[in-house]
């Protein structure tokens, strides 16, 4: 844990969280979220790590929307001399228990530079972005123009930046020549936050600029933070880890935290005991185990942690679970992934997906580029970017998915990309409805949705055989995976089931789905025969051996696109 909450406060002050009656997703300014009383979960023990720690340049490494962004906002906030030092900003908060920290607070000129969203098309947009970047850092500090301290050449310069007008060499120099006169200005040396400085270096790998994007980045940074007298400390930010020869060559100064490291290992993600005084604050304690299971998994360093853009999501849309940090990314690499997926990476995910785990060894310093040179680089990229879980293990890693939610994603896509002959339904369909009917034995309701799938979605030349309609039904159960273990044709009792989805947790019941293809000129009372047949099947082959507890067991007989299902419920002891 952070060193402030080690050594300032006891364990009762440590469940606190500031009681704040609004959430406003997507706000990343810690003074607007703490003027306007909104909710704020307390991670001001980083000021302490900061600080403190072993090293001049510090960069975190942590998954998107884990709090990074609102992280670098707060340090702005606290070390910032521009604002005044009796703001309310900080009050109650744990930082405040911390004398050694209070004497820093608002006593450096900070620079604060984000890098997203730069555009990667080609050289000149990215220059042109950047460029434009650097011209809004600049607007912020023009009474540098007015000082007598800055010589007339500087001036020059800084005009040049702040009105976009720098060209590519110039850029690399513009966070080093700004801290310079920013230290001569104020006489204090600056603190440097950088936030997602990977984002663009990501976005162009693969591409006609990759080499560039890198190389430029690169310069600015290492020009700032490295040998820089004016520099009092830096903050890094970013998702990956890219490796110190390609970026931070020569550097003796930086220390990376990353999903590995115990220090601050808390201050990113919500704990165990901050989610429950969130759920305590909105009067739903009830709801602990409905999100534990759907959002929590994560481990970085010694800290177990839920994803704080899902939770906050699911308490402002009024505690209804979904799939909320994974809509907010196309989630490349899984399709990075399954596109040059072979036999022995689909075997893995079988395994992920069913609730099991693998062991790998992976790598923090790890690139999208680096994807295709080895399967752990696969899985290394996945860990680092929150799509899996690790716990060390002989030198290794044991990988696991983390929670409900990431079972989801892991099911659309495995849908999506192992029935090639297959077009998936578009997403206005809501997979969720039919898993609901099945597993609660709306047998009217998984009929009407099922011929609203199959009729929006597929041909009828494609309905060739069971097959066809046991992959499509088995891919979209795959969102079950996690509460199920959602296998198709393998062997039970005395022969191969269909579909079967075995309970793994919660209370809902086991089912097995047996599936038949009509003649095309079959009538209804003929397929009504073919679905009780289907169910008799499921009895006479005992396809439910080892099953125990109440289990659902399904016929389903299709007619081209229309089918008949029937059920029957088994109570089978153990």
């Amino acid at each position: 844990m952070g060193g402030v909450y080690e050594v300032y406060i006891n364990e009762d002050e440590l469940t606190k969280i500031d009681t704040m009656r609004d959430i406003r997703m997507g706000t990343q300014d810690f003074k607007k979220v703490r003027d306007s009383d909104w909710l704020y979960v307390d991670k001001t023990g980083l000021i302490h790590d900061v600080l403190f720690g072993p090293s001049e340049v510090t960069l975190f490494t942590r998954p998107r929307r884990f709090g990074k962004s609102m992280n670098l906002s707060m340090l702005d906030a606290f070390f910032n001399l521009e604002y005044p030092e009796d703001n309310t900003w900080f009050d109650g908060l744990v930082v405040t228990k911390c004398p050694k920290c209070m004497a820093h607070k608002n006593k450096y000129p900070v620079i604060h530079l984000d890098l997203r969203g730069i555009g990667v098309t080609d050289v000149d947009e990215f220059i042109r972005d950047l460029a434009y970047n650097i011209s809004s850092l600049y607007q912020k500090y023009e009474y540098l123009l007015d000082s007598d301290t800055i010589c007339s050449i500087n001036k020059k310069d800084f005009e040049e930046y702040r009105n976009g007008d720098a060209n590519p060499i110039s850029l690399r120099w513009s966070l080093l020549t700004l801290s310079k006169m920013l230290e001569k200005y104020h006489g204090q040396r600056v603190v440097i936050l950088v936030d997602e400085y990977d984002d663009a270096i990501q976005n162009a790998f693969g591409t006609d600029v990759q080499e560039f994007v890198l190389k430029m980045i690169g310069d600015i940074l290492s020009r700032a933070l490295k040998g820089n007298d004016s520099l009092e400390f830096a903050v890094i930010t970013g998702v990956t880890q890219i490796p110190q020869e390609s970026i931070f060559s020569g550097f003796n100064n930086i220390i990376v935290n990353n999903i590995f490291s115990s220090d601050s290992d808390d201050c990113f993600g919500f704990t165990e005991t901050e989610v429950k005084g969130l759920l305590d604050e909105y009067e739903r304690p009830d709801k602990l185990d409905e999100i534990r299971s759907w959002y929590d998994g994560y481990r970085f360093g010694d800290a177990d942690l839920y994803n704080p853009w899902s939770i906050l999501r699911y308490v402002s849309n009024g505690f209804k679970p979904g799939k909320y940090w994974a809509s907010t990314s196309k989630n490349e690499i899984l399709g990075t992934l399954l596109e040059n997926a072979d036999e022995e990476v689909f075997k893995d995910l079988r395994t992920l997906s069913q609730g099991g785990t693998i062991f790998k060894y992976v790598d923090p310093a790890v690139t999208f580029d680096s994807i295709m040179h080895g399967i752990d680089n696969i899985y290394s990229m996945m860990l680092v970017s929150g799509y899996l879980t690790a716990v060390s293990e002989g030198g290794g890693y044991r990988l696991s998915i983390p929670n409900m939610e990431m079972y989801k994603v892991f099911g659309h896509f495995l849908d999506r990309y192992t029935k090639s002959e297959i077009v998936p339904p578009n997403n206005t369909w809501d997979t969720n409805k039919l898993s609901e009917a099945i597993i609660n034995n709306r047998t009217d309701e998984v009929g009407s949705l099922l011929y609203e799938l199959f009729s929006g979605t597929l041909g009828s030349a494609m309905l060739v055989n069971e097959h066809v309609y046991q992959a499509f039904i088995t891919g979209l159960l795959m969102e079950l995976s996690g509460l199920y273990c959602v296998t198709a044709e393998f062997e039970s009792g005395n022969g191969r089931y269909d579909i079967m989805l075995e309970r793994r947790s919660g209370e809902g019941p086991n089912v097995l789905i047996e599936l038949k293809r009509c003649p095309t000129d079959a009538n209804q009372e003929s397929a009504e025969s073919m679905a009780y047949s289907a169910l008799e099947q499921i009895r006479q082959r005992d396809y439910t051996h080892g099953l125990t507890g109440r289990t659902l067991i399904y016929g389903i007989a299709f007619r081209g696109k229309n089918p008949v299902v029937v059920s029957d419920i088994l109570e089978i002891s153990g």
